[in-house]
């Protein structure tokens, strides 16, 4: 019988972004960011034109600091015993740009659990614009058929909700909080909530 899979989120999920995205703003450009300030919408986060943004963006991605973000030390004995149950891929909107600093840190902090093949970029922030921050993951998972979604952001959540699949929300963010959410949204706020509610799924 063929697994399910579980498509995962890096930012966030995985790596602490907002906090080493907010510490490499303050020391680089004067900013007074807080992780809670984060926001993926960076022209509004910073209160910059979107050329500001995409020269800051580039600075960024190619100062290797991404390499130096914290992963979350809960997620890995969870990754290694989903991963009997079930496929486990990763879906990044990070850009292309950082592709083998990203796939080298995942390796590093989580060896075993994925490939190069696994690590998919799904190409939304590789040109900074103003529809970018509408862009969401739906139609890579879809066009990778996978049956879950873990992410910190609400809006690939909610596209792929609508698409039939189940979205897990993950963290009690400022940047992902909702009134309301679709009963094929689950909020989880950890990865002992993770493993629990997969778990769950595997034995139904």
């Amino acid at each position: 019988m063929k697994k399910a899979t579980i498509a995962i989120d890096i930012d966030d999920v995985l790596a602490d972004n907002a906090a080493g995205f907010v510490a490499f703003s303050n020391a680089q450009w004067g900013t007074n960011l807080r992780p809670e300030d984060y926001d993926e919408h960076w022209a509004k986060l910073w209160r910059v034109d979107h050329e500001e943004v995409e020269r800051r963006a580039n600075q960024l991605h190619e100062s290797g600091v991404l390499n130096t973000y914290r992963h979350n030390d809960a997620a890995l004995p969870v990754l290694k015993r989903l991963s009997v149950d079930y496929d486990l891929i990763i879906v990044t909107s990070r850009r292309l740009q950082v592709r083998a600093d990203t796939t080298a840190w995942i390796h590093k902090h989580y060896p075993g659990i994925f490939t190069d093949e696994t690590i998919h970029f799904a190409g939304i922030w590789d040109t900074i614009d103003a529809q970018s921050i509408h862009r969401t993951k739906a139609d890579v998972i879809e066009a990778l058929g996978a049956d879950y979604l873990i992410d910190d952001q609400l809006k690939h959540c909610q596209a792929v909700a609508a698409a039939g699949r189940t979205a897990i929300l993950f963290g009690d963010y400022t940047w992902n909080q909702a009134d309301t959410l679709s009963k094929r949204i689950v909020r989880l706020n950890d990865w002992a909530a993770v493993q629990e509610f997969f778990t769950n799924e595997a034995g139904r």
